[in-house]
């Protein structure tokens, strides 16, 4: 008796077993499965990352043009920008008009995009874009603004969102003298002496 009370005992434990693996397949499946559709609003809750990145050891490679005049910011940015008109006229590969579109304020490490999407009504002359390292945050942002877009027809349509390393490749987008604003929110101020070359805002980035 004992022994197939053991027996009995040793199966519950397997059924117990593939439960609780299921109930786990069951949730993982079920935390993977949100995926935001175009046009809809994010839920901050599925895209939260860790606070900080390192950018001097983020290796991860990113896209730049080799001058910023190559860069058509209207084919993913700025489709539909306020002062953007239909002109057949060619300029260097694309439209004069687009050519003549570029971001003058700037939020670096923009976060979840609550700066960058308050600049849009209040500058409504400038062309904004939120800088982000991070790749979940930088997609809930573009969500974010890809819902207000359709939301609000007409708004929201000078501020975008680009994920990229500040850091290393702001000279390849922006050519001098070509921004008005830089925002810079929260920086982490390293006080660190070793930690020095990690600050966002130094003499290297500004000049």
């Amino acid at each position: 008796m004992p022994k197939n009370k053991g027996k009995k005992r040793a199966h519950n434990n397997e059924s117990d077993a593939v439960a609780n693996k299921q109930e786990a397949t069951t949730t993982s499946s079920a935390e993977a499965a949100p995926i935001t559709a175009e046009g809809e609003m994010p839920k901050k809750k599925f895209y939260r990352s860790r606070a900080h990145c390192n950018p001097l050891s983020f290796n991860e490679a990113f896209d730049y043009p080799t001058r910023p005049d190559l860069f058509d910011w209207t084919e993913d940015h700025y489709p539909e920008h306020p002062t953007l008109a239909q002109d057949d006229t060619e300029m260097s590969g694309f439209n004069s008009q687009s050519a003549a579109i570029r971001p003058d304020v700037l939020d670096v490490g923009c976060g979840f995009g609550g700066l960058t999407m308050a600049l849009s009504p209040a500058l409504p002359n400038n062309t904004i874009l939120g800088l982000e390292i991070r790749a979940k945050v930088t997609e809930y942002v573009r969500l974010r603004i890809v819902a207000q877009r359709k939301e609000h027809p007409g708004q929201y349509q000078n501020c975008s969102v680009m994920r990229t390393n500040a850091m290393k490749y702001l000279p390849s987008f922006f050519p001098k003298a070509a921004l008005e604003k830089l925002f810079f929110c929260f920086p982490d101020p390293h006080f660190k002496r070793k930690n020095h070359p990690r600050r966002i805002v130094s003499e290297r980035l500004l000049s």
